[in-house]
C-alpha cells in the first residue's frame, strides 16, 4: 500500500534550502563585472536513456523575470501594432512582409530575435514553421488586448526542450537582479523539473551555477 508521507517527502529537492545555494548566487554576483550577464543553471540527470526516454517540452513559469535581454518580437495586424508600441515591444506589421518578394526580410526578422508573440494576421506573412525550423520560441496572443499580459508571461517563462537527457539547462535571473530573486528562481526551477522527472529529486545527479562568461559552481 501507497505512503503519502513518504511520496510527498520524496518529492521534495532538500538541496535546495541549503545555505550554498544564496551564498554561490552571492558569490557569483559580486565576480560579475559586466551586469548584462545572464545566471545559468545546469542539471545532470541519471536513471534516464537518451534512445529509450521520450524527449521532453515544458515551459517554467518562474517567479521574477530572469532576462536581461528578453529579445522578443510581436508580429500581427495593425490592432496589434497600436497596443505594441504603447508598451514598447519590437513590432512587425504583417502588411510590411507579405509580399513574396521579402522573403529575404522575413529570413532576417527571424534570425533577430529569439522569442516571438503572433498575433492575429501573422500567418498572412509568417510561417509558423519557418520559425520553428530556426529553433526560435513562440507563443499565441489571439486578442490584441491580452497583450501585455503575455508579454509579462514571456518575460518569465522559459521552455525548456530536452534533447539531451544527461545534462539540462536554462537561465534562472541575471546579474542586475538582487540574491533572493536568484535564489527563488531556482528553487522554482529545480523544484519544477523535479516534478516532472521520472523518480523526481532522485534522477538528479547534480547541479551546478554558472554566469555567462564564469566557471561551473557545484551546489549539490
Amino acid at each position: 500500500m501507497a505512503n503519502p508521507k513518504l511520496e510527498e517527502k520524496l518529492k521534495k529537492v532538500y538541496f535546495l534550502e541549503e545555505s550554498i545555494i544564496p551564498e554561490t548566487v552571492k558569490q557569483i554576483l559580486e565576480s560579475c563585472k559586466d551586469k548584462n550577464e545572464t545566471v545559468q543553471l545546469q542539471l545532470n540527470v541519471k536513471g534516464y536513456e537518451n534512445r529509450k526516454d521520450p524527449k521532453m517540452t515544458k515551459d517554467i513559469a518562474f517567479p521574477h523575470v530572469m532576462r536581461r535581454d528578453p529579445s522578443i518580437c510581436v508580429i500581427g495586424n495593425a490592432n496589434a501594432q497600436t497596443v505594441a508600441e504603447q508598451l514598447n515591444i519590437p513590432f512587425a506589421l504583417v502588411s510590411n512582409y507579405e509580399a513574396k518578394s521579402l522573403a529575404r526580410e522575413r529570413e532576417d526578422l527571424i534570425a533577430k530575435y529569439k522569442y516571438f508573440i503572433l498575433c492575429p494576421d501573422y500567418q498572412k506573412a509568417f510561417n509558423l514553421r519557418d520559425i520553428l525550423k530556426k529553433k526560435k520560441t513562440h507563443f499565441m496572443c489571439q486578442d490584441a488586448s491580452k497583450l501585455k499580459e503575455i508579454y509579462d508571461s514571456c518575460l518569465k517563462t522559459y521552455r525548456l526542450k530536452v534533447k539531451d537527457w544527461y545534462a539540462l539547462s536554462f537561465p534562472v535571473g541575471h546579474c542586475q537582479m538582487t540574491v533572493d530573486e536568484i535564489v527563488e528562481n531556482i528553487k522554482y526551477g529545480v523544484q519544477f523539473l523535479a516534478d516532472n522527472l521520472k523518480k523526481g529529486p532522485q534522477n538528479i545527479k547534480d547541479c551546478y551555477l554558472k554566469r555567462t562568461t564564469g566557471p561551473n559552481i557545484k551546489v549539490y
